[in-house]
């Protein structure tokens, strides 16, 4: 059993000390959140680490931390996602570290999943800059679905830290009970990188999933991270990166070495 756990960073945070704890990192591409200085420098530290380095675009909207749908044209967000990704590009070029992967972010996750034209928009881009890296996204979703007809090959996500509904979706974050707590975040990340169904109040449901996602901006990320890296280690999970389409990868967390729903 393997699972490549991977976080948010480059957004501001504690970057230094969830980065030995995970196998990929979706580092911001600045128009959401995070500076020059901090995405250089998660890129830097994700380098030295070997964790796998992916770039996280979002709809261009600081003041709502890319959480907020915006309604641009499909020239708005083409040109906003086609300057954030040319410009991570040119910073890991810059730090000489490898690429691996696309990962939408928060709102502009959420759209693309389920939305047709959205998620063209995104696949002809990446069609033009970036045809061999991997993309990050809902299992099932439209763009997943839409992916191979622009030969773009796709890691399947769940989330470690957010509560789910038996359809598949997840409790809003308006809700009670929308963030687990560690324990349960725990429990359900060793169901899913098992392959069990979660158990939940109104029914069963089982996510098949290649990668587990942690938000690197909550305030209990670092110790969540290092507790389900931990926990994985010990039922006999091998994190590790995803480095294609299929369920394979090379473990890069050194610290393992050493012992249709939406994301917002």
């Amino acid at each position: 059993m393997q699972i490549d756990l991977n976080a948010d960073i480059g957004e501001g945070f504690d970057d230094v000390a969830i980065i030995p704890w995970i196998s990929s990192a979706n580092i911001s591409c600045g128009a959401h959140a995070g500076t020059e200085a901090q995405i250089r420098a998660a890129i830097r530290h994700c380098k030295k680490a070997g964790v796998a380095i992916g770039a996280h675009p979002s709809y261009p909207d600081k003041s709502n931390f890319g959480r907020k749908l915006m309604l641009l044209s499909a020239t708005q967000l083409g040109d906003s996602l086609s300057a954030q990704l040319q410009y991570f590009f040119a910073l890991c070029a810059q730090e000489n570290a490898v690429i691996r992967h696309v990962k939408p972010h928060g709102a502009l996750y959420n759209h693309v999943a389920k939305d047709e034209a959205t998620a063209r928009v995104l696949l002809e881009l990446m069609q033009q800059l970036c045809p061999k890296l991997l993309l990050v996204t809902l299992p099932d979703s439209i763009l997943a679905k839409l992916a191979p007809d622009y030969g773009i090959k796709v890691i399947s996500e769940a989330f470690a830290d957010r509560a789910y509904r038996a359809d598949g979706s997840l409790v809003p974050r308006s809700e009670p009970g929308a963030l687990l707590s560690p324990e349960a975040a725990v429990a359900q990340s060793l169901c899913i990188s098992q392959q069990l169904p979660l158990q939940l109040s109104e029914g069963q449901l089982l996510l098949r999933a290649q990668s587990l996602c942690l938000h690197g901006d909550s305030p209990s990320a670092v110790a969540l991270a290092k507790r389900l890296n931990q926990a994985l280690v010990a039922a006999g999970v091998r994190i590790c990166a995803v480095t294609s389409a299929a369920d394979s990868g090379t473990s890069v967390s050194g610290a393992q070495s050493n012992g249709l729903h939406h994301a917002d």
